[in-house]
């Protein structure tokens, strides 16, 4: 085994943000295996966590983000560390999370990671051997069981909506819900909305996983994404949600301002791609309104949708990514990184290096050697 690593977790800092990026199970499982935790004081607590959860599983809790920081071998994070915590990161330190390092607005972190030498796993491109990525897929299928929820909740008067039901009543036909994406977060938002008694219609531009949802979810009408059958769908859809990203990459724009001026009356749209950009032209991130209105349509594009059930979603992650911490732990993150293919494809900076040919294409910077 390798010597002890000390794993460190931050509060996390984005507006609407919840989760954390450990539970105290999380951390337990950590420790029993010989490492350390350290945590920054409250930083489960609006996940419903408490500093004496975690202290009793042996974490030791540190009163700021800076102490965290200096103390940690592996930085782990639900997101990437933001302007204010960029320059608390140590030299030759790994930072892991779901760090969007093909965004624009990650120039800052891109130019601290070169210069400190650091390791930068992203989450989000953890892939398996089988494609299957396990951490990305964890949190999208609750943001599209979330996004369904908070539909309903929306659609009730005391929502902000005119007071309709998903499932429609005796003599009242059901709402249309036209989800577009048939990955994880489009599959659980067509079961959610199912389950809620509304007609439900997917679209994809992959057969295959559309032939997956169809066979999974009876009842669940399904199309190839072309601009006829996006027309169509788009038209008639009460409820419009986009579960469309490319891992790595600015979500792709699949819905048209034009197709959005043709929404029925009181229609919604809810863009599970905002956090990558969006992929409806007129989707905007908003933290501070509930919803907008854009072209007539109302519009819930919140980042960070897991946040909404933060406990839930916070096990769900921490589950999901334990495996790759225990692998670190074990063997030590230069050798996990070459031993783990899972964890070499997400890693996107190796010693600082850049080793990830989706970021330079985007952001025009060299792949190291």
């Amino acid at each position: 085994m390798n010597s002890p690593t000390t794993f460190g977790v931050m509060r996390e800092i984005l507006p609407r943000e919840r989760r954390v990026a450990l539970t105290p199970d999380g951390t337990e499982r950590l420790i029993a295996a010989g490492h350390s935790v350290v945590m920054e004081t409250r930083a489960g607590e609006a996940a419903g966590f408490h500093d004496d959860d975690y202290r009793a599983m042996g974490t030791t809790i540190a009163l700021s983000n800076r102490e965290v920081s200096q103390a940690a071998d592996v930085l782990v994070k639900v997101h990437g560390p933001g302007p204010s915590e960029m320059e608390m990161l140590s030299h030759g330190c790994t930072i892991a999370g779901f760090l969007h390092l093909s965004n624009q607005s990650a120039d800052g972190l891109r130019a601290i990671i070169r210069e400190k030498e650091i390791n930068a796993i992203a989450f989000e491109l953890l892939e398996e051997n089988d494609g299957s990525r396990p951490v990305l897929e964890a949190v999208s299928a609750i943001g599209g069981r979330v996004a369904v929820m908070l539909a309903a909740q929306s659609l009730l008067s005391s929502g902000g909506g005119a007071g309709r039901l998903l499932g429609g009543a005796p003599g009242v036909p059901p709402l249309n819900v036209v989800i577009i994406g048939a990955g994880a977060a489009g599959e659980a938002a067509a079961r959610e909305a199912q389950g809620m008694g509304a007609r439900v219609s997917v679209l994809d531009r992959d057969s295959r996983a559309l032939t997956r949802v169809a066979r999974r979810i009876d009842g669940t009408l399904t199309a190839v994404a072309s601009r006829r059958h996006l027309d169509r769908a788009v038209a008639t859809a009460d409820v419009l949600i986009c579960a469309v990203a490319t891992a790595g990459r600015p979500a792709p724009k699949i819905v048209s301002r034009r197709q959005v001026r043709s929404m029925p009356s009181d229609a919604m749209i809810i863009d599970m791609s905002v956090d990558e950009g969006g992929c409806c032209e007129t989707s905007r991130p908003h933290t501070k309104e509930e919803s907008y209105i854009e072209e007539g349509v109302r519009h819930l594009c919140v980042p960070n949708l897991p946040s909404e059930v933060a406990q839930t979603a916070s096990i769900a992650f921490t589950n999901a990514i334990l495996p790759f911490l225990v692998a670190m732990g074990e063997s030590g993150v230069s050798t996990a990184l070459s031993s783990e293919p899972p964890l070499y494809r997400g890693a996107v900076y190796i010693k600082g290096c850049l080793r990830n040919a989706v970021v330079a294409e985007l952001t025009g910077e060299k792949m190291g050697t």
